[in-house]
């Protein structure tokens, strides 16, 4: 190869380096800036925590909305509903959801702040009345909100094992969404009033190195329900929360 030729491809493959740069460096900075304005949460809220979220995680990401793994598990026998009644659609369609497979949070249909303090009262509210089945502690999947626990004198039944007693946690340093794992039956319900979506690495056992192996794999029952946008929505959210621990617990005893 003389020379010249040399020199040419050198400066062939600068420009095209050059090129792919200007494109991804703008378009990482932007993704880096929504996964910064998710807040503190379950991973650090810095460069290295965008790292694992944003690049080493999210090939790991799995399909959020479809029924069909509920509809296999109620075919086979697990179709007990711990909801009174059906879920009402919920009303202006499903809010957008963060790209990054943690943490999950929404980037419209926020709420303001009485909204947010008003949840969270229902939710400790709830919380006292329960103690004979819950507690309440910081949890272990976001570490930085409080969340409800299978309280230690009650046994729970298989999943709460399988989560580490974690039932319900409020994403009370941003968005105040909340996850739950419901029955499959109510989850069903739930994503057909399309109140929510599955977490991106349900089924995927990544969740044992993140969480020290706390939880070994992360349910399809482990969902994501939207902020409530009013009073009304709050009641609901909080439904949902009474099936969450009524199933978790296996006890019906829910005040």
């Amino acid at each position: 190869m003389s020379v010249q030729n040399w020199q040419h491809g050198r400066l062939a493959i600068s420009t095209i380096a050059a090129t792919v740069l200007a494109f991804v460096i703008p378009v990482a900075y932007r993704d880096y800036r929504i996964f910064v304005s998710y807040g503190p949460n379950g991973v650090p809220n810095n460069l290295f925590g965008w790292i694992v979220a944003g690049v080493l995680l999210r090939p790991f990401g799995r399909e959020m909305f479809g029924t069909g793994p509920y509809e296999h598990k109620i075919h086979t026998g697990e179709d007990k509903s711990f909801l009174p009644s059906g879920v009402p659609l919920r009303q202006g369609g499903r809010p957008v959801v963060g790209p990054h497979v943690i943490p999950q949070r929404q980037l419209s249909q926020t709420i303001d702040k009485g909204l947010k303090e008003g949840l969270m009262k229902e939710f400790q509210a709830f919380a006292s009345r329960n103690l004979h089945l819950v507690k309440m502690s910081p949890s272990r999947l976001e570490k930085q909100t409080p969340a409800l626990f299978v309280t230690d004198n009650v046994s729970g039944t298989s999943m709460s094992k399988s989560m580490d007693s974690e039932i319900s946690h409020i994403h009370g340093t941003s968005d105040y969404s909340v996850h739950m794992v419901l029955s499959p039956a109510d989850c069903k319900k739930v994503f057909e009033s399309e109140w929510g979506q599955r977490h991106a690495l349900c089924g995927c056992s990544i969740t044992r190195y993140i969480t020290k192996g706390k939880v070994l794999r992360l349910p399809e029952e482990f969902v994501f329900i939207y902020a409530p946008r009013n009073e009304e929505e709050i009641q609901i959210v909080m439904q949902l929360v009474t099936a969450s621990v009524k199933y978790m617990t296996g006890s019906d005893e829910v005040r």
